[in-house]
């Protein structure tokens, strides 16, 4: 196996570009699909051993947080 030569931010800026897909099937259901990763990522993962789910189940659940920011946190935001 090869190695790979990159930075952590580098790393962190690959795996940003990882998305999903709801996949709806009328009165069946939906499932989250998680596309191939590019040939970089899964290098990636592959260095890590990282396997990757090619589907996960759908949850309707809305997630809220009413927790306040740190005044640290909120300074580097604006």
């Amino acid at each position: 196996m090869g190695s790979i030569i990159m930075t952590v931010p580098e790393g962190v800026a690959q795996l940003s570009t990882l998305c999903s897909v709801e996949m709806k099937v009328k009165d069946q259901g939906a499932c989250i699909k998680i596309p191939r990763p590019r040939e970089n990522t899964q290098k990636l993962f592959k260095a890590l051993k990282i396997t990757l789910p090619i589907v996960l189940p759908h949850r309707e659940v809305r997630v809220v947080t009413r927790k306040k920011l740190t005044k640290q946190r909120i300074n580097i935001l604006k």
